[in-house]
């Protein structure tokens, strides 16, 4: 026998006419083993002599085979470890909060190329795989995208993604694409025929994802056959990327935002999964409000970035405030800075300041050159193109959803228009974990007149009717005066003002 097996392909033909004798079980528990979960042990060690014949060798499974060689157990048995510890955490399971599909966890994670879960994302899936609707608040680059992925392959049908921006869309498709998990998206860039076999695909329920901007169901942006064959599609879930954008721009920027609580009933009520990275808790409400998920989940994480030193600094004067900014600059020689202005003159002013002394910074804005120009930027200052740009001044409108790992220094001229906003910015710092600084310029009275003189503008140039307008200008009038309040006042800690304003503390 073992000449025959040397002569057809040695170890290989053995292991083969081992585990169809044993008919793929486990001699020791009998338990049946997938192709590639069932093991070849040899009965006396090779090291004590057991030849690779048939007759020394047993069929095992992980599990059967980590136990004969305990210092090799992660190595043998660890996806029959997961299994088992899901299958106990079932057992124990006594609320049943644990949903059917749970055993397919781990697998589902190594389709994504990972083997663990971060904070919190585990609960916002399990939630989602109960069919729960739920609304998460975690900073960028903390593992949101998974969230809605990994529970929409686990369950049968596709999602329905609703993003704000094409280019979001369009990096998030391909890298689905890269995984080999069917996906796709609609917007205006695509020509007839593209958008026709896209349609088709997704009639013939060939997608798993499906992106698209909440404007795709609007009646005046796009024809109504077109609307009627995306609103066919009965999700298995409703995801909503960058929710903040139904609270901040749903009134005015981007009225559509508002109204996707009325597209959840058109595609039949399925569970909304609503991600942001910065809601605090009057917002929350708004946002599930609007949806029309009132008692969703909530799951608020990554807050407090500890490695993020907070410093505000009552300067007034702005040849001291662009001296200072000088030197914080130069203390992020190891990595790089953002400056944050309110308006363009403000970003000009400063822009000049550093230039007389001595420093020559880009400043990035909504109106500074062509399309193309603002992305060679964004690419200098990320470090995808050369020569790379390490410090910028810029207005909000650089890069939603920028996730640079070594900003050391984010600074701002003033206070943003609300806490959420300034969350977002100046957590753009420190994505490494290392060590790095947020700077707040604060003024007693400037910050509040500029801010309310630019939510006016805004607001006069939405489509609404005056009463729509005032509610509108209160809600952001109150923002405002939420932000100033933590960003000028002295008794409590700042730190603690940003926690307690986005999650309610525990009892």
């Amino acid at each position: 026998m073992l000449a025959i097996v040397q002569s057809n392909g040695g170890w290989s033909q053995a292991r083969a006419i081992v585990l169809d004798r044993d008919q793929h079980h486990c001699v020791a528990c009998g338990e049946s083993c997938s192709r590639g979960e069932a093991d070849v042990h040899h009965l006396i060690p090779r090291s004590h002599g057991g030849s690779d014949e048939p007759s020394n060798l047993v069929t095992l499974c992980d599990g059967c085979h980590g136990a004969h060689h305990p210092n090799l157990q992660a190595s043998l048995s660890r996806r029959f470890i997961e299994r088992w510890a899901l299958r106990l955490a079932k057992w124990l399971d006594t609320q049943q909060e644990l949903p059917d599909g749970t055993l397919s966890l781990s697998e589902g994670l190594l389709l994504f190329g990972l083997t663990k879960f971060r904070e919190s994302q585990l609960e916002v899936v399990l939630a989602a795989l109960r069919g729960e609707s739920v609304l998460m608040v975690s900073p960028t680059g903390s593992g949101k995208t998974l969230c809605f992925q990994l529970p929409t392959v686990l369950r049968p049908g596709t999602a329905l993604v609703i993003s704000p921006l094409k280019a979001l869309m369009s990096d998030q498709v391909s890298s689905l694409q890269r995984k080999k998990i069917p996906s796709s998206f609609i917007n205006g860039d695509l020509g007839p025929k593209e958008k026709l076999l896209r349609y088709q695909l997704l009639d013939q329920s060939a997608l798993k994802f499906m992106y698209c901007a909440p404007e795709r169901f609007d009646p005046e942006m796009v024809s109504g056959e077109e609307i009627g064959r995306i609103s066919k599609v009965r999700p298995n879930f409703l995801v909503v990327d960058e929710a903040h954008c139904i609270d901040r721009w749903g009134g005015d920027f981007r009225p559509n935002y508002s109204r996707l609580g009325a597209l959840k009933n058109i595609v039949g009520n399925p569970p909304v999964l609503a991600f942001t990275a910065t809601a605090g808790i009057k917002t929350q409400r708004r946002i599930l409000e609007s949806l029309g998920i009132p008692d969703a989940r909530i799951v608020v994480t990554g807050v407090d970035r500890a490695n993020i030193a907070l410093l505000r600094l009552p300067i007034e004067d702005e040849k001291n405030r662009v001296n200072l900014i000088k030197l914080l600059i130069q203390s992020a020689a190891t990595g790089r800075a953002m400056v944050f202005v309110p308006t363009v003159k403000v970003g000009q002013r400063v822009q000049e300041g550093l230039s007389t002394l001595g420093l020559s910074v880009p400043f990035y804005h909504s109106k500074c050159g062509s399309a193309h120009e603002r992305e060679v930027m964004l690419g200098q200052f990320t470090g995808r193109l050369s020569p790379s740009v390490p410090v910028v001044i810029c207005t909000n409108a650089f890069g939603m959803g920028l996730d640079v790992s070594d900003v050391r220094v984010v600074i701002h001229w003033q206070h943003p228009a609300s806490v959420e906003d300034y969350l977002q910015e100046f957590g753009r710092a420190g994505r490494d974990g290392r060590p790095s600084l947020a700077v707040l310029f604060t003024s007693d009275k400037r910050d509040i007149g500029l801010l309310e003189y630019m939510a006016k503008l805004t607001i006069n140039g939405a489509k609404l009717g005056e009463q729509e307008k005032g509610a509108l200008l209160n809600g952001k009038r109150s923002q405002i005066q939420d932000m100033h309040l933590l960003a000028t006042q002295r008794t409590e800690c700042f730190r603690h003002g940003i926690k307690s304003y986005f999650q309610a503390e525990k009892p």
